[in-house]
C-alpha cells in the first residue's frame, strides 16, 4: 500500500528541482527568500516631553521667594514623596508604552507573515514569484488567517488557563501538607497539559496550513477552506498521521541540513571577513587614532553581517520550498478537490476560473 506522505516526497523533489534550478534565477531566489523571511517573522525606542519653563510673570505674587542654592522645604517630606511620585509615574508610562508598542510590532508582523503563507503557496503552484501582485490580492485573505490564529491563540490560552484551576488552592496553602510529592504532582500536571495543548495545537495548524491552498483555489474563506480539509481528515485520518510522521522525520532532517549551512557559512565567511577586518584593523590603524578607526570599520562589519544573513537566507530557500512543495503534493493526492493547478500539470488538463494569469508587476 503506497501512502500519499512518502509519495509526495519525490515529487516536492522534482518539482524543487525543477522550480529552483531549472533555470536558476538569482532574482527568484531573492524574492523567495524574503517571503521566507516574512513568514519567520526593529524596535525602536522613541520618547518625548513637552517641557514649559515657567518665568517671573507665572509666578507673579502667587508664591514664596525662594533664594538661589536653596531647596523648599515641606512639611512631612514632601517634596521627596512628590519627586518619586513622579519618577514611578515617568517609569510606568515607558513600561505601557513599550508594551503596546512591541504587542502592535508583533501584530503587524503576524499579519505580514499571514499574507505571506498565501504568496508563498500562489508562488510555488504557479511557478512565478510576484511579490507585490501576489501580497496586494492576498491582503484579505491574510488578515482573516490572522483573526483565525489570534481566535485560536486566545482559546488555547483560556483552556491552559482552566487547565491551572485545580492547583490554585494548592498553591495558596502555605500549610506544611504542600510537600514536594504535591510540588512533583503540580508540576508533572502542568508539563501534561503543555504536551497536550502542544500537540492539539500542532494537529489544528496543520490542517490549518493544507487549508490555505484549498482556500485559494476553491475560492473559500479560511474556515469554510478549514471545514472541509477537517471532514477529508475524518474520512482518511489515516494518510494524515503518517503524513504528520513523514513531516517529522523531513523536519529533523531539514534541521541537521540548516545546521550544517550555518556553520558552513560561518566557517566561510566568517573567517573570510575576520581576516578582512583584521588587514583592515592594521591598515587604519596607522593612520587615523583609534576613535576614527573604529568609525572606518563599522560600515564594513554591517555590510559582512548583511552578507552572511543573506547567504544563510538563500541557502535556507530549497529547504523551506521542498517543505512547502511536500505539504502541497500530499494536499494534491490526498485531497483532490483542492484543484490545485500546479505549474507541472499536464496541458489536458481542464482550466479553471482561478487558473487566469496575474499581472506581472
Amino acid at each position: 500500500m503506497s501512502w500519499y506522505g512518502i509519495d509526495a516526497a519525490d515529487r516536492a523533489l522534482s518539482r524543487t528541482r525543477k522550480a529552483l534550478f531549472e533555470p536558476f534565477d538569482f532574482w527568484k531566489w531573492a524574492k523567495l527568500a524574503i517571503i521566507i523571511f516574512l513568514l519567520g517573522g526593529v524596535v525602536s525606542n522613541y520618547g518625548g516631553s513637552t517641557n514649559y519653563r515657567m518665568g517671573s510673570e507665572d509666578l507673579e505674587d502667587n508664591f514664596p521667594v525662594i533664594e538661589p542654592g536653596q531647596i523648599p522645604v515641606f512639611p512631612f517630606g514632601a517634596e521627596e514623596l512628590g519627586i518619586s511620585y513622579i519618577q514611578s509615574v515617568s517609569l510606568s508610562a515607558v513600561i505601557i508604552a513599550a508594551i503596546v508598542f512591541i504587542f502592535l510590532l508583533a501584530l503587524i508582523f503576524s499579519y505580514i507573515s499571514s499574507v505571506m503563507e498565501f504568496v508563498f503557496v500562489e508562488s510555488l503552484v504557479r511557478n512565478e514569484v510576484k511579490f507585490w501582485a501576489y501580497s496586494r490580492r492576498f491582503m484579505e485573505k491574510g488578515f482573516y488567517l490572522l483573526l483565525v490564529r489570534l481566535a485560536l491563540g486566545l482559546g488555547f490560552l483560556a483552556l491552559f488557563g482552566i487547565a491551572l484551576l485545580p492547583l490554585i488552592p494548592a498553591i495558596l496553602e502555605s500549610s506544611s501538607d504542600f510537600t514536594w510529592p504535591a510540588r512533583l504532582g503540580g508540576i508533572l500536571w502542568v508539563a501534561g497539559i503543555i504536551s497536550v495543548l502542544f500537540l492539539l495545537a500542532a494537529a489544528i495548524n496543520s490542517l490549518l496550513s493544507l487549508a490555505i491552498p484549498v482556500s485559494i483555489y476553491r475560492d473559500k474563506g479560511i474556515l469554510p477552506a478549514f471545514r472541509m480539509v477537517y471532514r477529508n481528515f475524518r474520512k482518511s485520518w489515516q494518510e494524515v498521521v503518517v503524513y504528520w510522521f513523514i513531516r517529522f522525520l523531513l523536519g529533523i532532517g531539514v534541521a541537521i541540513l540548516a545546521i550544517f549551512f550555518f556553520v558552513l557559512v560561518m566557517l566561510v565567511l566568517g573567517l573570510a571577513f575576520l581576516i578582512f577586518d583584521a588587514v583592515l584593523y592594521f591598515l587604519f590603524s596607522s593612520l587615523v587614532s583609534e576613535p576614527l578607526l573604529w568609525i572606518l570599520l563599522i560600515p564594513f562589519i554591517v555590510i559582512e553581517l548583511a552578507l552572511i544573513l543573506g547567504a544563510l537566507l538563500f541557502l535556507n530557500v530549497p529547504l523551506a520550498v521542498f517543505l512547502k512543495y511536500h505539504l502541497l503534493s500530499f494536499l494534491e493526492a490526498w485531497f483532490p478537490d483542492a484543484d490545485i493547478p500546479f505549474f507541472d500539470a499536464s496541458a489536458l488538463e481542464p482550466k479553471t476560473g482561478f487558473n487566469e494569469p496575474e499581472p506581472n508587476f
